[in-house]
């Protein structure tokens, strides 16, 4: 199956305007925003578009079941404007920190809480406080089965961690940015999250 990019949009009325860009995922992730299928040349426009700060409108209505080139509006808006520089970070952010990436998906979960049962079941209730003793624990019974349902454990328990921290990377960076008002800091906030971000999860 061929997969292509998607636009998040927001509805604005006379047209749609364009939040982030991000591959399509056969991953049934719960979605509340709404998406858009865009076709090569447009995905490659918009996201073109977004990293150097621009605008990005699609037309109302659209002519087939994917945005096409000449559907896609580019706004050039005022650098020094203070609404302006914190939405182009902010959308700077959210194009390397997709909702795909920062998602778990519905069988990790699944598979998190059924291996904690498993261990619960066999007596190991694992906590914030005990997790060492009790990993030192089913280690020392050998017993090959649990030691298994310990390492598959603790590989969910990673990856459901590991998006929990770049959800709240992000949460604080937008919240700083929200509330910044000088522009110069606007963009050394934006830049230090995205070394951040390439040097803690890359």
């Amino acid at each position: 199956m061929m997969l292509y990019d998607v636009a998040s949009v927001e509805d604005r009325g006379s047209h749609w305007y364009v939040t982030n860009v991000f591959p399509h995922t056969l991953d049934p992730i719960e979605r509340h925003e709404k998406l858009l299928n865009l076709s090569a040349v447009s995905s490659s426009i918009i996201k073109h578009a977004i990293e150097k700060g621009i605008e990005v409108r699609i037309t109302k209505p659209l002519e087939y079941n994917e945005v096409m080139p000449h559907e896609i509006r580019l706004i050039e808006g005022d650098e020094n404007d203070h609404n302006y520089a914190r939405e182009s970070a902010i959308k700077k952010a959210r194009m390397v920190v997709t909702h795909d990436l920062a998602s778990v998906s519905g069988y990790t979960f699944y598979s998190f809480m059924c291996l904690n049962n498993e261990l619960c079941d066999k007596g190991f209730f694992i906590t914030a406080e005990n997790r060492e003793s009790k990993y030192l624990e089913i280690l020392e019974t050998g017993n090959e089965e649990l030691i298994q349902k310990l390492e598959d454990y603790l590989n969910t328990k990673d990856q459901i961690e590991r998006v929990a921290a770049l959800n709240k990377k992000f949460d604080h960076f937008r919240k700083l940015i929200t509330e910044e008002e000088d522009l110069e800091k606007i963009e050394d906030l934006t830049n230090k999250f995205l070394e951040d971000y390439y040097s803690t999860f890359f």
